[in-house]
């Protein structure tokens, strides 16, 4: 399925970077030309369950993203990757060979031993739904052997993790998100081998998911925002307390049942000052906006981009036009948003102007997406799509940004 966007917007071309890179590195304008902003949606796997944890990384080094992932968080899965390719079609299927069950609602790699390929980030566990308050015990895992390095334990099941060096130190430490107990917890990386928990954030602040990492406060160390809470790194010493704040309540002070302050959050210098904005929506309710935070004048200032999404569980900053300026993906979990007796669902790309406070509103699809996540998976310049359009969806879709044919 092609899905053509009636609205011709200014681009540029950027070259390809990595995921991780593409996220925080800065964008430079120039004199752009008109294209039109279209997706062309292929299904690249089928026959899934539960699809939780997923993360598009170039896992096998061809320049290709693959999409790692853990499946049937639910019960306790495998881990594998489902390797990229150009052509259309499925993916092929490869799993690692790790003989015990393994459950997050979020995973990472990154290069944890700075050897020039990516490593996995993943916890050992019986299922969320299975047994959410079960500890668990978390892992790095080797490219390209699959060695299992030991982090530590997080007390139970973990709905979001993040990779950062938070001390500047050239290695990557981990933190980790619980919902069962409110709960952040710092690892410091000292060796591959050796590992501190250097922080831990226990029922604290009513926190259930949605993390991310960036400069904040401009002091050159990455922080970390989780469930509308900021903690800020120390510095070079991470044992020392972390400044801690609470940017909006309205994302952590509800209660009720287990939809309760889940948030997605995403981190994204807008205007290259050094400071990070804070973007949040809901993941789980009706009635909240998407908006995106600044710290001013010692004040954090709400911009609203849209009054209500509900069941707002895809939320990615990139430059989707090309045009020099970040824009906003935000989409809706399907089955969430039925059983809150809406009838559609809607991926929208909020478009931004060049100072940010204006957004036109492009809906690409109305069909839904779930912890949806952009990168530029074949190095052509432009961001794409990976798209699973519930929690219990059986097949899952690349939307490839075609600007750039």
């Amino acid at each position: 399925m092609k899905t053509i966007l009636s609205f011709v917007i200014p681009t540029m071309i950027l070259g390809g970077l990595s995921c991780k890179e593409q996220k925080k590195a800065p964008i430079e304008k120039n004199v752009p030309e008109a294209r039109v902003l279209a997706f062309e949606q292929t299904t690249i796997a089928d026959s899934l369950t539960f699809l939780w944890a997923t993360d598009p990384v170039d896992l096998t080094g061809d320049g290709i993203a693959d999409l790692l992932f853990i499946d049937n968080n639910g019960y306790g899965g495998r881990l594998g990757f489902y390797e990229g390719q150009k052509e259309k079609g499925l993916w092929s299927k490869v799993l690692i060979d790790i003989p015990e069950e393994l459950a997050m609602g979020d995973i990472e790699a990154a290069d944890m031993d700075n050897d020039g390929d990516i490593d996995i980030v993943a916890a050992r566990h019986s299922g969320e739904w299975e047994a959410a308050n079960e500890p668990s015990i978390l892992y790095w895992y080797e490219n390209p052997n699959w060695k299992a390095h030991p982090i530590g334990e997080a007390p139970n099941f973990i709905k979001d993790v993040s990779i950062a060096d938070f001390n500047n130190d050239g290695k990557r430490d981990v933190a980790t998100l619980c919902f069962e107990v409110s709960t952040l917890r710092i690892f410091q990386q000292n060796t591959s081998d050796d590992w501190t928990l250097v922080q831990e954030y226990k029922n604290y602040g009513n926190l259930h998911e949605g993390m991310d990492v960036g400069d904040v406060n401009g002091d050159g160390f990455l922080d970390i925002v989780a469930g509308g809470h900021l903690f800020q790194s120390p510095g070079e010493d991470l044992d020392v307390d972390w400044v801690t704040e609470n940017i909006d309540e309205k994302w952590n002070n509800q209660t009720g049942d287990w939809s309760r302050n889940g948030t997605k959050t995403f981190l994204r210098d807008l205007d290259n000052d050094g400071l990070s904005e804070v973007f949040i929506s809901h993941s789980e309710r009706a009635g909240f906006p998407i908006s995106y935070y600044k710290k001013m004048d010692g004040v954090w200032k709400e911009q609203v981009i849209s009054d209500s999404i509900p069941a707002c569980h895809t939320l990615q900053v990139f430059d989707f036009d090309l045009d020099g300026d970040f824009d906003v993906l935000a989409g809706v979990n399907k089955s969430r948003a039925q059983g809150l007796a809406y009838e559609t669902f809607p991926i929208t790309i909020f478009l931004s102007n060049e100072n940010h406070s204006k957004w036109n509103t492009l809906v690409i699809s109305e069909e839904g997406i779930y912890n949806g996540q952009a990168v530029d998976y074949d190095n052509d310049g432009d961001m794409d799509i990976f798209r699973y359009q519930t929690h219990d969806a059986i097949t899952y879709q690349l939307l490839e940004n075609t600007i750039n044919d």
